[in-house]
C-alpha cells in the first residue's frame, strides 16, 4: 500500500478529534432506542469482546468470514445471503451492525454464527478483533467504506470484499470531488460486487479497476422472494400502507389522504414510520386533525382478537413492516415526497401490490427504474398522489394487474446471493 498514504493518519486524527463530538450525537440520537432495548455494548464498540465470544473463535482452526452492516435496512438487505453462506461456503459467520435496531433485529433473527456491535474505526480497535476472529474474508455491505476496517482486514491477511455495493448519484458527485484521495481505499479491496451496471460505471470513473467490479444485481430481490407471503384475506375495507414515512413527509400527505377518503370513504390507512419512536408526533398529528386512529401494539394485545375500525392504524411495530404490508391493497413508499432519497419498495412489490413513491428515489434508483418499466409502480407528486391512489382502490382490476406486473418484476431480477456467493467463494483465501 504505497499510494496516499498520508490519509490514514490525517483519517485518523480527525477521528480522534472528534469523537467526543461523535459519541454525543450517538448518545443524543440513539438514547431512546439504546436503553429501551438494552441490548448495546459499548465495550464491543471500543474492540472489547466477552469471553464468551471470543471463545466461539478459539480451539481448532474455524474458517470464518466477517460481514459488516451499518443499518437494519442494509442487515436485512443480506438476510438470505447471510442464511445461505454457511452451507454454501462451508464457514462460519460473524455479524457486525452499527445501529441497535440492527443489531435487535438480526439477533432475533439469529442471522449470525456471533453478532457484535460494530467498533469504532480507529485502527487499535479494529486490529484488536481481526486478532481475534482472524476471518478468511471481510465484507462490507452497500456503500460503508470504513477506512480502518478496511486496511486492517488487508494487513490481517484476509480477502476484502463489497457486496450489494452502490452508489448514488449524489454520493458519486460527493466523492468525485476527494477522487485523488481515493486511490488508497480502494486498494484494500479485491472486489466490488455491485448492484446493476451504472454503479460499476460509477466505481470505475472514480478509478476502481475495472477487473476488480462485478454486477451481480440486488440481493434485496432475493430477500423478499424468499421470504414472499400471501396477502392475507382481503378486509371490507379496502387498505392503503404508508410504509417508511419520514421526518416532514406525514404532514404533507395528510391532506392527500384526506381527498381519498373524500372518494373512498371507507379506505383506511396504516401509518408504519421509518423510526417508531416518531409514532406519538403521529399521534399528534392526527389529534390535531381530529382523525380517529388506533395502535397495532393495542390490538395485538387486546384478548378478544379486536380488529382495527378506526381510519388510521399507527404501526407502533419495529422491524415487521412485511406484517403490515400483508394488510394492504396499495402501498405507498415513504421517504420519496421529501428529500430523503426514497426506502425499499420491493417488499410490497413482491406481495403482488401495486406501489406509488414520490420523486425523491435517488437511494433505490435502479429499484425505482425496474418497478416503473415493468407497469407494477408509479412514481407521482404529493399533489397528483391522491387521484392515483383514488383510481386504485376503485378500479380492482387495475389494481390486480398492476400487482401482478410489480411481483413479476421482483422475480425477474432475483439470482444476487448465488452470483455473489460465486464470486466470495473464488477469491484466493476463500
Amino acid at each position: 500500500m504505497t499510494r496516499n498514504r498520508w490519509v490514514y493518519p490525517l483519517y485518523n486524527l480527525l477521528l480522534i478529534v472528534s469523537l467526543p463530538i461523535i459519541c454525543l450525537f450517538v448518545l443524543v440520537k440513539w438514547r431512546q432506542r439504546i436503553f429501551s432495548k438494552g441490548g448495546e455494548n459499548w465495550a464491543e464498540r471500543w474492540g472489547r469482546l466477552s469471553p464468551e465470544t471470543q471463545a466461539h473463535f478459539a480451539g481448532p482452526r474455524k474458517r470464518w468470514w466477517w460481514v459488516h452492516a451499518v443499518s437494519m435496512g442494509e442487515v436485512k438487505a443480506i438476510e438470505t445471503f447471510l442464511r445461505r453462506t454457511p452451507a454454501s461456503a462451508d464457514v462460519k459467520i460473524l455479524l457486525s451492525a452499527v445501529t441497535p435496531e440492527a443489531l435487535a433485529w438480526a439477533r432475533e433473527k439469529n442471522l449470525a454464527d456471533v453478532i457484535i456491535a460494530a467498533p469504532l474505526d480507529l485502527p487499535w480497535i479494529v486490529r484488536r478483533i481481526f486478532h481475534i476472529v482472524r476471518p478468511e474474508i471481510f465484507v462490507s455491505v452497500e456503500s460503508e467504506f470504513w477506512p480502518n476496517l478496511l486496511r486492517e482486514a488487508r494487513r490481517s491477511g484476509a480477502c476484502v470484499a463489497l457486496i450489494n455495493g452502490r452508489i448514488s448519484a449524489r454520493s458519486y458527485r460527493s466523492y468525485s470531488r476527494i477522487r485523488s484521495l481515493l486511490d488508497a481505499l480502494w486498494e484494500t479491496l479485491d472486489l466490488f460486487a455491485v448492484r446493476q451496471p451504472e454503479d460499476a460505471e460509477r466505481f470505475a470513473a472514480l478509478g476502481v479497476p475495472p477487473e476488480k467490479i462485478a454486477v451481480t444485481g440486488n440481493l434485496k430481490y432475493d430477500l423478499y422472494m424468499e421470504r414472499r407471503a400471501q396477502k392475507r384475506s382481503s378486509a371490507e375495507a379496502p387498505v392503503v400502507v404508508m410504509g417508511s414515512t419520514r421526518e416532514g413527509e406525514e404532514s404533507q400527505l395528510l391532506p392527500a389522504r384526506e381527498r381519498v377518503r373524500v372518494q373512498v370513504p371507507q379506505v383506511r390507512i396504516i401509518w408504519a414510520p421509518r423510526h417508531i419512536e416518531r409514532v406519538p408526533e403521529l399521534e399528534s398529528l392526527l389529534k390535531a386533525h381530529g382523525l380517529a386512529y388506533e395502535l397495532i401494539s393495542q390490538l395485538r394485545l387486546s384478548s378478544n382478537g379486536s380488529t382495527a375500525h378506526a381510519p388510521y392504524l399507527l404501526w407502533d411495530s419495529m422491524g415487521d413492516l412485511l406484517d403490515a404490508y400483508r394488510q394492504a391493497d396499495v402501498a405507498v413508499v415513504g421517504g420519496s415526497f421529501v428529500p430523503k432519497g426514497g426506502q425499499n419498495p420491493i417488499e410490497p412489490a413482491a406481495l403482488r401490490l401495486p406501489v406509488l413513491f414520490g420523486p425523491s428515489m435517488d437511494n433505490f434508483q435502479g429499484v425505482a427504474d425496474t418497478m416503473v418499466r415493468s407497469g407494477g409502480a408509479r412514481q407521482v407528486s404529493i399533489e397528483n398522489l391522491d387521484s392515483h391512489l383514488s383510481s386504485l382502490l376503485q378500479n380492482p382490476a387495475i389494481c390486480h394487474d398492476m400487482g401482478e406486473r410489480a411481483q413479476q418484476a421482483v422475480v425477474a431480477e432475483q439470482g444476487a446471493t448465488e452470483r455473489t456467493l460465486n464470486l466470495l467463494k473464488g477469491l484466493p483465501r476463500a
